[in-house]
């Protein structure tokens, strides 16, 4: 079970941080469909999977809802990690959450880093840029970052 569920957290991540990457948005009918994926592999687990799914999804959703509020992620950052809560449960989405972090970090470093360079001084807004600079779908498998920049 937990092979379908890689696959799945693979396939969640590529198509967030192409639509991210692409699109600078992640549409709503593919985090639908993807929720409605990861609770069919969830029930198929039985009534305690579907429990934990769902409590990984509310804990993911509510992780990442006020820093929506305060503007500091988008709302695909917030959906994406309600859908990874709902895929590994609430104990594997803490190792997410800050893997995801951690990626988001260092991919904001690198672009101040690069932006700096290029232009000889510190860019406008760079203090958001940093912050902004994550996608939570990729801190599920690994240290993949899509970069969102300053708002």
């Amino acid at each position: 079970m937990w092979t379908l569920r890689s696959i799945f957290l693979w396939m969640f991540a590529a198509g967030v941080t192409y639509y991210d990457l692409r699109y600078r948005k992640v549409p709503n009918r593919f985090v639908l469909l993807s929720a409605a994926g990861g609770f069919a592999l969830a029930a198929a687990g039985g009534w305690s999977a579907c429990r934990a799914g769902l409590c990984g999804m509310l804990l993911g959703f509510a992780l990442l809802f006020p820093a929506f509020l305060l503007r500091m992620v988008g709302g695909g950052d917030v959906k994406s990690l309600a859908v990874i809560g709902l895929a590994t449960g609430p104990g594997l989405l803490w190792i997410s959450f800050l893997r995801g972090a951690v990626a988001g970090g260092l991919a904001g470093v690198f672009v101040l880093a690069v932006r700096t360079r290029v232009r000889g001084r510190f860019p406008a807004g760079a203090e958001r840029g940093a912050a902004g600079c994550s996608s939570p779908a990729t801190g599920g498998i690994g240290p993949m970052a899509g970069c969102e920049g300053p708002r």
